[in-house]
């Protein structure tokens, strides 16, 4: 196989920090599912997927969130990612590389008008959270049998790019120079463009394979903090309150709503906070209005996805919001 020389095309103008209008349908997914009015900004964050790790709906689950997804893909929801868009750098950077990165593709091809003709269109660099699948398994269609891709930026911590190294096939894709491993460091602060950084943020989590972060991503104008995973609050160095209030934008782990919604399972070992416990900690932040707090990583499990639901309507009601696939956000 040849190897692929990456594609640099420009990027459309945006304008309002929106969610998308979900587009009801059945069967296959559209990339042309995920279009929604644009935010204006020389930077914007898209939000490519809120689901947790297995997606929405769940493998193996017949659960009422996940039949309503099957029967209606308005209410499905893709693995967790962000994507940060240099609209007058024409540079495109992915939090995480989720399994679902084929769809993910698409939403950025369409939002920053690639040209079709112009073969394969890859961003320019990738931010890894941490060792779970749902966060970087997607690297693999960066190999040999997919994009077979060239040297594309990996920003990770010492202990992620050496779980990537010494495993296969992961390593394979270090050894052919498909990724370039970047290495970050908790608090040390990189500029990705002239408009773009981001400061990664240590944060606790089950580490089995690779330690966690979160991440400050930083415009011209805006600030966004990104935990998409964390074992809770209270284990964390940090306030998070206080963390939330230095920022404009929050997105943080909502995986579960509340301690009771898998019979049979102790939650509280499953290594996440709950939308509950969190909307009690920032139920400040969130009055004041300064700082937008959106819930992600959303466990399809999830009482607050049931649209007609008491738990959605509580947490609008106390000034919090559910992140959705394609929405935006104005950095």
């Amino acid at each position: 196989m040849k190897r692929r020389e990456f594609t640099r095309a420009g990027l459309k103008t945006m304008a309002g920090a929106v969610v998308l209008p979900r587009s009801p349908g059945l069967g296959a997914w559209h990339w042309s599912a995920f279009r929604s009015p644009t935010a204006e900004g020389d930077v914007v964050v898209k939000v490519l997927g809120t689901a947790q790790d297995a997606g929405i709906p769940h493998i193996g689950c017949y659960c009422a969130n996940c039949e309503r997804a099957r029967k209606n893909l308005a209410f499905a929801r893709l693995k967790p990612a962000i994507a940060v868009l240099d609209m007058k750098g024409k540079k495109a950077f992915i939090v995480d590389a989720s399994p679902d990165i084929g769809r993910q593709f698409d939403m950025l091809h369409e939002r920053m008008g690639y040209n079709t003709a112009a073969g394969i269109n890859t961003p320019h660099g990738i931010l890894l959270t941490h060792a779970h699948i749902g966060h970087y398994t997607g690297l693999m269609y960066y190999g040999y049998e997919g994009l077979n891709a060239m040297k594309t930026p990996v920003y990770c911590t010492s202990k992620m790019a050496r779980f990537l190294e010494e495993n296969g096939p992961w390593s394979q894709l270090v050894r052919l120079e498909n990724i370039a491993l970047r290495i970050i460091r908790p608090d040390e602060k990189i500029s990705l463009t002239e408009r773009i950084s981001f400061s990664p943020l240590l944060v606790p989590h089950r580490d089995e394979y690779s330690d966690t972060v979160g991440f400050i991503i930083t415009g011209p104008k805006k600030d966004l903090l990104y935990i998409p995973d964390i074992r809770n609050w209270e284990a964390w160095n940090r306030s998070i309150r206080e963390e939330v209030e230095r920022v404009d934008y929050a997105i943080l782990d909502g995986t579960f709503y509340s301690p009771d919604e898998l019979p049979g399972r102790d939650l509280t070992k499953t290594g996440h906070p709950f939308i509950l416990d969190s909307m009690d900690r920032l139920s400040s932040a969130a009055k004041s209005g300064k700082s937008r707090i959106y819930f992600t990583h959303l466990n399809h499990s999830n009482r607050a996805l049931d649209p007609d639901g008491p738990e959605q309507k509580k947490i609008r009601g106390k000034g919090f919001h559910l992140a959705a696939d394609g929405m935006e956000m104005p950095l």
